[in-house]
């Protein structure tokens, strides 16, 4: 029986698959953006999923002390004719079987009244009016957020009540890195402050995701992240296993 991952636990180093990419190192992933956070959410067709998704690509510019990634109980290759590289400025790791939910012990709940918080109705409400049919008695996917060091060691864990128990937008996730002090201290390495001129033009200079319409106030509508286009990634197995341990530890 698997058991909740604790703050000083170790993630293990995997192999994963992006809508667009097959394979990928988690490893490189921390190299390159620790601190990480990680955040694991239902599918990406769930209106909540969706609905953050969007949140965290249109407020990417104001985390500039880590890195982000989120993870989707969805197929890599179903999601790769509407999800391509330059749709969202975050990686999109994919584990439909759920090998990562099930060995971190990600819990489900079959109550609604459990699961959805005010947001979550809200956002669920306008999503039905949109064309969404939730399907009923089906288990709803708590979410999880993680930040790890560059070695995959837990510094932060929150399992989520409900299903919007997560960070509201990357603004929240940069106020959280600086509560916990996991931010570069800009004086002591000789760099300029965020809010200096160079800095600010090095945030204007990260990708920008391009989105349809969102909802009025972002109050959280079930809107496309990005107009459907079309991918094709050869590499994607139909299956988009997703495989722990399975990252050779030969560096070649």
């Amino acid at each position: 029986m698997a058991e909740r991952i604790c703050v000083g636990d170790r993630l293990p180093f995997f192999l994963y698959d992006t809508p667009y990419s097959a394979r990928n190192r988690f490893r490189d992933l921390l190299q390159a953006s620790a601190p990480l956070v990680v955040v694991f959410m239902a599918n990406f067709g769930h209106p909540i999923t969706r609905t953050f998704a969007s949140r965290y690509a249109d407020t990417y510019a104001a985390l500039h002390d880590g890195g982000f990634a989120l993870v989707v109980r969805s197929r890599a290759d179903k999601l790769s004719r509407s999800i391509g590289p330059d749709t969202l400025p975050y990686p999109l790791l994919c584990d439909a079987a759920g090998v990562l939910y099930e060995h971190l012990a990600i819990p489900t709940s079959k109550s609604t009244l459990m699961s959805y918080s005010l947001e979550g109705w809200r956002i669920l409400r306008e999503a039905k009016k949109q064309g969404y049919q939730p399907v009923k008695g089906a288990e709803q996917q708590l979410p999880l957020t993680l930040i790890l060091d560059r070695d995959g060691t837990v510094l932060f864990c929150h399992y989520g009540a409900s299903l919007t128990d997560v960070p509201e937008d990357c603004a929240a996730i940069q106020s959280l890195l600086e509560e916990l002090e996991l931010t570069p201290d800009y004086e002591e390495a000789g760099m300029p402050p965020y809010d200096e001129p160079v800095a600010a033009m090095a945030a204007e200079s990260r990708p920008r995701a391009h989105h349809g319409r969102r909802a009025p106030e972002d109050t959280g509508g079930f809107q496309p992240v990005r107009q459907i286009r079309e991918y094709t990634v050869p590499d994607l197995e139909k299956t988009s296993m997703f495989g722990l341990f399975d990252d050779p530890y030969d560096e070649n």
